[in-house]
């Protein structure tokens, strides 16, 4: 049986529910009156029976939470019945994300093939008809992979990179260049099902800028990546076509053996004293490929790593994580560049300022309910060096979270004017409102190499405050499968401390904001073009003052109508 990524499924699973979300309130403990969805789903003209129909709430903070790996609950389901219809009810009033779970089919006219599906925004009580799908089955291109000596390449990863109709593939390094990873089985075979018809490129290996990296490990040593059916370059390789509900067979894929490799070695020291840092990763990546076939090493008790079986290129090194073995030096370094010609590389030195650290408790104003502050653990910390441009999240063992008892740490922050921020994963209704050190209000720290910065108190909120909004196109028509998102911050905020957020615009054009605290906001409307494909963006932007808990009613415009100089 073919054997696709674990985490390309986890990521797609197929069905798009890649943007599920944290779990939505009952209706009843909210004190709103539930809704109902129906719909029905339909292939080939008729109803598609026992067809399983899934309702997850939808927002930015879902996804991020998603792509850390937090459980999420399960979702809403209805099974259709003998003509394709379903029913979902007691559905509590927010966004969701509505899809249908068929393996091997395509929703028409998914606005994203990444996440297929629909987005809708349900109100109180509201009975929410005609929510269809029609769906079409897939094509499907499967062959095998085997080395120069006709032996199968086993876990091989496999790509299959659609053209457009100039025949350019899809942008690389996008996630949509990634969502059809799969991997052959024991005997090599792969197999490729749900694909769009169209015309494809299908490689084992990634192609990353104009370069296909090596996909494949092999006692030690590496294949290098190639294209159907034999093909190191692109311009050699041969187009696979394939139509909906068709199977493309034998698309088989010859790897060769990848060029002699050498050692890279070198070492990790403290900046300020020269002392080795133990037991830090280095990663190292390919110049020009912006990470892809990344590869790393550990260093040793004397700061040492070694890199093995390194192909001829330019390369980066940097250290990734900070933890020095319990020594309490929190380090991280800039990056170094080296070029691998015709023999071993020895000598690399990577520098490494002291981390600083930033420790404190946390507190929500005008409540003690330990119910609210149950949730401040679900609060993601990280910070942001304005200095560096750069963006520092919490890892492992508490770094960047809230502790149970209303404590946090952040590690590894680096010198410069830094901010504290919370991340998308937030809990709904909570905010980062204000940061206090040594009881006086401050927007950044001024953080050195080295320091311990206590005394901060982070002060967090409960907002009551809902946008309802609608969004009304005119002067023109989108593009065929492009969407609209809805951003919003607080206004004079570039940066907020609780991140800048959105929401998805449903197919009847409505959106749902809510948890927002007393203040001006500022909403900006975008058009996303279907696939990676872009062009100019059309925005909208308002301002809409929340006065409390109550419901705001908003309508934004984007007006679509050519102006001066436009093609």
């Amino acid at each position: 049986m073919t054997r696709i990524s674990g985490r390309i499924l986890f990521l797609i699973c197929f069905t798009g529910l890649i943007v599920v979300a944290a779990r939505a309130q009952s209706s009843q403990a909210a004190g709103k009156e539930p809704a109902t969805i129906n719909g029905r789903v339909i292939i080939d003209n008729g109803g598609a029976p026992g067809a399983k129909v899934m309702l997850k709430p939808f927002t930015s903070e879902g996804y991020t939470r998603i792509m850390m790996g937090v459980e999420q609950p399960p979702p809403l389901s209805a099974t259709t019945d003998a003509e394709g219809r379903y029913r979902l009810t007691d559905v509590p009033p927010a966004a969701y994300r509505i899809s249908v779970f068929a393996p091997a089919y395509l929703v028409n006219g998914a606005a994203d093939s990444i996440t297929p599906g629909k987005t809708i925004t349900v109100g109180e009580g509201e009975n929410v008809e005609n929510v269809d799908f029609s769906l079409t089955r897939g094509a499907v291109i499967t062959g095998k992979v085997t080395d120069e000596n006709g032996r199968p390449a086993i876990a091989a990863p496999v790509y299959a990179y659609k053209l457009n109709d100039r025949g350019e593939r899809q942008p690389p390094n996008t996630l949509y260049s990634m969502i059809f990873r799969w991997e052959t089985d024991d005997r090599g075979v792969y197999r490729i099902f749900g694909l769009e018809a169209g015309r494809y490129l299908v490689a084992a290996g990634l192609i990353s800028g104009d370069r296909l990296t090596p996909p494949i490990a092999r006692d030690g040593g590496g294949y290098r990546g190639a294209f159907h059916p034999d093909a190191v370059e692109e311009a050699r390789a041969k187009i696979v076509e394939v139509k909906s509900g068709e199977e493309a067979a034998n698309v088989d894929i010859k790897v060769g053996y990848a060029a002699k490799g050498y050692v890279v070695a070198g070492r990790v020291v403290e900046a300020d004293t020269d002392r080795p840092v133990p037991g830090v990763t280095v990663n190292y990546s390919q110049i020009g490929q912006n990470g892809a076939g990344r590869r790393s090493a550990v260093t040793n008790t004397l700061g040492e790593f070694r890199f093995e079986n390194v192909s001829p290129a330019s390369y980066r090194a940097f250290i990734i994580n900070i933890d020095t073995q319990g020594r309490g030096a929190n380090t991280f370094g800039d990056e170094i560049k080296f070029e691998v010609f015709d023999s071993d590389l020895s000598g690399l030195e990577i520098m490494a300022p002291r981390g600083a650290t930033i420790s404190g408790v946390v507190a929500i104003e005008g409540s003690n309910d330990p119910a609210l502050r149950a949730k401040l653990p679900q609060v993601s910390l990280f910070v942001r060096s304005d200095s560096r441009q750069e963006i520092t999240f919490g890892g492992t063992g508490g770094n960047g979270t809230i502790h149970p008892n209303g404590t946090f740490k952040l590690s590894n922050v680096q010198p410069g004017k830094t901010r504290i921020m919370t991340s998308y994963d937030s809990p709904k209704f909570l905010a980062l409102l204000r940061i206090e050190h040594n009881g006086v209000e401050v927007k950044e720290f001024n953080v050195n190499a080295g320091d311990q910065i206590t005394g901060v108190r982070l002060v967090f909120g409960y907002g009551g405050g809902v946008i309802a909004g609608r969004v009304e196109v005119k002067g023109g028509s989108l593009p065929v499968g492009a969407r609209l998102k809805v951003s919003y911050r607080p206004e004079g905020e570039d940066f907020p401390i609780q991140g800048i957020k959105t929401a998805d615009v449903d197919g009847r054009g409505q959106f749902l904001i809510e948890g927002l605290f007393q203040r001006t906001y500022k909403l900006f409307v975008d058009v996303i073009p279907a696939g990676p494909n872009t062009y100019e963006m059309h925005k909208a932007e308002q301002l809409v003052t929340v006065a409390g808990a109550g419901r705001n009613e908003v309508t934004l415009v984007v007006d679509l109508t050519p102006k001066d100089g436009d093609k």
